[in-house]
């Protein structure tokens, strides 16, 4: 008897779960990983999701591919319930969808920009050739920076540099540059990198010298040291390829901006 019981139950069970396999295949759209209150999820969707992990570093798998249909499903429940309440009506709400939207769009059209004109090899590689050419007699500096906010405090620690205290110490301590905490190091730079205002002085500073005077710019009060000087060392093509590439995508970018807008009818 109790094993006919068993059977029994086990019988009823499956057939509940066939049923509602059943029912789910049936309300389910094509092409689509699930529906919430008849809306469907596609599964190009879920597709997108796992290889945006794949790519970064999450290897592929039932269960990752589980976890973000889980995570699919209950933002589409959460999104449904914020229209519900109409919370997608206010003012507010709706700028900054149409700020979303805009950026989607946006996005849209510099990528297809891209596929639709990519920047070939041989244009990196002229481009590399051009500014090693330029560049052959250049130098590189090796500076060390210390930004305050104000003058008078860019004074106190300028003397505070002469008397002999450290210069790493203090830029950690007091300096307002990112680079604090590298010791105010900014590694080696060529004067057109960086504001004509500091590489001015910086070209005329012998090897382990102070600047003599605070400099303004717009983000503070700057005090440089030059702690060395060599002739510019020319990476190679690979080391460089991927900066070109990115500067060449970004020109190509800044250009087509430039002809849109020239071509649009702006009204401010």
């Amino acid at each position: 008897m109790i094993i006919k019981r068993s059977i029994s139950h086990a019988f009823v069970a499956a057939l509940l779960m066939s049923s509602c396999a059943l029912s789910f295949a049936q309300s389910k759209p094509a092409n689509s990983m699930a529906s919430v209150n008849g809306v469907a999820i596609p599964e190009a969707l879920l597709t997108q999701n796992v290889n945006a992990n794949i790519a970064q570093g999450q290897k592929d798998s039932p269960e990752l591919r589980q976890v973000i249909k889980d995570e699919l499903i209950n933002r589409e429940v959460l999104a449904q319930e914020s229209a519900r309440l109409g919370l997608d009506k206010t003012p507010d709400a709706q700028a900054q969808w149409a700020q979303v939207r805009q950026t989607f769009m946006v996005e849209l059209l510099l990528n297809d920009l891209m596929k639709r004109n990519p920047i070939a090899d041989a244009e990196v590689k002229a481009e590399f050739d051009r500014q090693m050419t330029s560049m052959s007699d250049a130098q590189q500096y090796k500076i060390g920076l210390i930004v305050l906010p104000t003058e008078d405090a860019a004074k106190a620690v300028l003397a505070r540099l002469r008397k002999g205290e450290n210069f790493a110490k203090v830029a950690a301590e007091v300096s307002i540059d990112p680079s604090k905490k590298d010791g105010g190091s900014v590694g080696w730079v060529l004067p057109g990198q960086i504001l004509p205002a500091i590489s001015n002085v910086m070209v005329n500073l012998t090897k382990g010298n102070l600047v003599a005077a605070p400099i303004q710019t717009p983000a503070g009060w700057n005090i440089i040291k030059l702690e060395d000087k060599r002739p510019f060392k020319a990476p190679t093509f690979d080391e460089a390829k991927n900066e070109i590439r990115q500067m060449l995508t970004q020109k190509q970018r800044f250009e087509y901006v430039k002809k849109l807008r020239e071509a649009a009818k702006v009204t401010q």
